[in-house]
């Protein structure tokens, strides 16, 4: 291969080299190509300066490399573009797809990759800056936590049902009098009594983080960076500090998206569609893109429909025809378009305007 790729070095000289890499914790596969031609296919160490010292040889040529998001994250694309080489991540859920192809290995992804980067038929995820990843990290932190807390007290409801207990709460709700309640339940065997304490003690753990990160996210949100916009979607029923952080930082920069719908779609709350000939059918949501932010924004209409009548309307109207589930994802999709609406023109939301 070494040879076979010296033999090449006259032919890429200053011409363009398309670059595909199948990134993974521990080695890389790399493929390069030039002129419809492949000049270099191997694999090398997970390093970036192992990729650089390949890159190197290519020295003089325009290069433009290409690896799919992933657990690795960006800190690639972050070398490269420092480097002032051209890169794009691209979503796998947006490659193209051979029909009856079932084979998939790290060497046929990196051939994959460089041959569809050659014929310009990838597209490309937005990356966002090393600050703004950050500020999001801290935020999908504390849903992670707050998922995690959310598992444990289902754990110990179920245990409680498992066991014939019965709450002498009308409802379960996690107050300190249902804490206090959980603790001095009486067991007859020691056992079930370490259990029980084990998932009460790391139940209080993750909530005293979870005070944590939302005193730091509360601090964030203060910022210069984010209070204004902050400010304006605190005027939206239903949507609070956090609600409107963990919108802002997932989206970053609005003006990105040319259009409403282009937003709808990346959040994954456009409709699918099953068409052929005349025939056409709208399914249920594609579920594609952001999760965190359709999450939040249903968390957020539920309110919405309480506080705005307009909404109230739509939700009951919709939920007449199509049923309370597809009504509440329908006002989530309005609501991601006045927030987009919002932000671009610095207008504060209005009750009761469509």
């Amino acid at each position: 291969m070494k040879r076979a790729f010296e033999n090449s070095r006259g032919i890429v000289q200053r011409k363009e080299v398309f670059i595909g890499i199948d990134v993974h914790k521990v080695s890389w596969h790399v493929t390069a190509r030039t002129g419809g031609e492949e000049v270099f296919h191997g694999g090398i160490p997970g390093q970036y300066g192992a990729l650089r010292g390949l890159l190197n040889r290519f020295k003089g040529c325009q290069m433009k490399v290409a690896y799919e998001a992933g657990p690795c994250g960006f800190w690639l694309h972050d070398k490269l573009t420092e480097d002032e080489i051209e890169v794009i991540v691209v979503p796998p859920s947006l490659i193209p797809v051979e029909s009856g192809n079932k084979v998939k290995t790290d060497k046929r992804d990196s051939r994959k990759l460089a041959r569809l980067l050659e014929s310009g038929l990838l597209k490309r995820v937005y990356v966002l800056t090393e600050e703004d990843r950050v500020d999001r990290e801290l935020l999908r932190t504390r849903r992670q936590v707050l998922e995690h807390r959310n598992d444990v007290a289902r754990q110990i409801k179920s245990k409680l049902l498992f066991h014939g207990m019965t709450s002498p709460f009308s409802t379960q709700t996690w107050t300190r009098g249902y804490l206090r309640w959980l603790k001095e339940l009486i067991f007859e065997r020691e056992a079930l009594r370490i259990s029980f304490d084990v998932l009460i003690e790391l139940y209080e753990y993750l909530t005293t983080e979870l005070v944590k990160l939302k005193k730091r996210i509360l601090e964030l949100s203060q910022s210069g960076k984010y209070r204004d916009k902050v400010t304006l979607l605190k005027g939206i029923p239903g949507i609070g500090t956090l609600i409107a952080m963990e919108i802002l930082v997932e989206l970053a920069e609005m003006e990105r998206f040319a259009k409403a719908d282009e937003l709808a779609s990346y959040i994954g709350l456009t409709p699918s569609e099953f068409s052929t000939g005349e025939y056409v059918r709208q399914g249920r949501i594609t579920r594609c893109g952001n999760k965190r932010v359709r999450t939040a924004l249903v968390e957020a209409s539920w309110i919405l429909i309480q506080k705005d009548p307009w909404m109230r309307a739509k939700y009951n109207r919709l939920k007449g025809m199509k049923g309370g589930k597809r009504a509440i994802i329908a006002i989530a999709r309005n609501l991601i378009i006045r927030i987009r609406r919002i932000l671009l023109n610095n207008e504060p939301y209005v009750v009761g305007v469509c």
